[in-house]
């Protein structure tokens, strides 16, 4: 039987079942098993089942932006200008947080901590403290915090009680045993002390819905259940400061509040987003079909969405190349083909399948000058 991962109810049946021979992760690797999704009645939280073996995965083969320091994911390009994903949470973080009189701040799955990096070169006072549970990261870490500051796969039982601010940026979606970290988290904070955390609005982010190392897609009602079930207080929920992502802040407090969040269930989006990726791979066949014979493509996007279209093409060889506009990408290969600049979209190609967001695809490919000078049919998920 699957029970709910924030309430603990029984799920009923799957409301989503991908493809019966593969699914897709973040990391855009197609690996076997088939992903089922559930939404629970009681909390309005959506899930998908485990993976086989999820904490050797975690340990041993996911990892993220490990090609150095600046390695990072492009946030948006604004005004012309490219916006990365840690900088961009480190402003929302410090526009909400007070962090004056040298806070203890842990980055919980810290990977990097590319985030409180950019946090403590804005506030110099704060004492970085870093955890993940895997040792991949400690290079670096160690010209970053203390010794005493960081732990790989274990906390450091001598920080209970003693953290200010326990921050987590997408780590929650990928934890099945919520209830154990929170009580963790909670743990580790003093009376008072902050959690804030940052993971996907599966709503605002169709791709959330269906990648398999996303155990959890939150609303805003689960997350008021999970953290009242925790026993944190005065929580704020904000869906505008982070494109696709929850924003939350909560405290830590000693007494649970006798007061339930209401639950109010999203049965309507749930279903659109299962329809629509249950349909998803019969559109890009459709599209895959009105081709020439020897036409050559390109795929836009080289995440989850572009590697899903790659992974439903029959003939994939017909791909010249992905693109993309992070910097961090470009030049190098995603399951054997080349990421460039839109710019560098070779001559021969005449097709381009859209693998963004659908929320956001069409004006972001309407800016791409490169694509609306060139005579380049685009194919999009909807």
């Amino acid at each position: 039987m699957t029970v709910c991962n924030v309430c603990g109810k029984p799920l009923d049946a799957p409301v989503y079942i991908g493809d019966a021979r593969s699914s897709i992760t973040t990391l855009n690797k197609v690996i076997e098993g088939q992903t089922e999704v559930f939404h629970c009645q009681g909390c309005d939280h959506v899930q998908t089942a485990e993976l086989p073996e999820l904490e050797r995965f975690y340990a041993e083969e996911y990892s993220i932006n490990e090609d150095g320091l600046d390695d990072d994911q492009l946030y948006e390009i604004r005004d012309g200008t490219e916006v990365y994903r840690s900088e961009h949470q480190a402003r929302v973080l410090l526009s909400k947080l007070d962090l004056r009189g040298a806070p203890k701040v842990l980055d919980y799955g810290a990977a990097k901590g590319a985030t409180l990096r950019k946090i403590v070169a804005a506030k110099p006072d704060a004492v970085p403290y870093l955890f993940d549970v895997t040792s991949r990261y400690e290079a670096f870490w160690r010209d970053f915090a203390k010794d005493a500051q960081w732990a790989s796969f274990a906390i450091n039982r001598e920080w209970t009680g003693t953290l200010d601010v326990v921050t987590s940026f997408y780590a929650l979606e990928h934890i099945p045993r919520l209830d154990d970290v929170l009580a963790e988290i909670k743990s580790l904070l003093r009376p008072g002390g902050t959690f804030y955390f940052i993971v996907p609005n599966t709503y605002q982010n169709w791709a959330d819905f269906i990648v398999a190392d996303h155990v959890n897609h939150f609303s805003r009602c689960s997350l008021e259940v999970m953290l009242h079930r925790a026993g944190f207080s005065d929580i704020v929920i904000d869906e505008e400061a982070h494109a696709s992502a929850f924003v939350v802040h909560c405290k830590a407090v000693e007494i649970q509040s006798s007061v339930r969040p209401e639950v109010s269930l999203s049965t309507d989006k749930v279903n659109r987003l299962a329809e629509f990726w249950s349909s998803a791979r019969r559109h890009i066949a459709r599209q895959e079909k009105d081709l020439s014979h020897g036409e050559k493509l390109a795929v836009y996007g080289a995440g989850v969405y572009g590697n899903f279209i790659l992974a439903c093409l029959s003939e994939p060889d017909r791909v010249a190349c992905f693109l993309d506009q992070n910097r961090f990408l470009q030049g190098k290969e995603i399951n054997g083909f080349r990421i460039v600049h839109p710019d560098a979209i070779p001559d021969n190609v005449t097709g381009v399948f859209v693998g963004l967001n659908p929320l956001t695809a069409r004006s972001i490919i309407a800016s791409v000058q490169s694509l609306q000078s060139k005579n380049i049919r685009c194919f999009f998920l909807d």
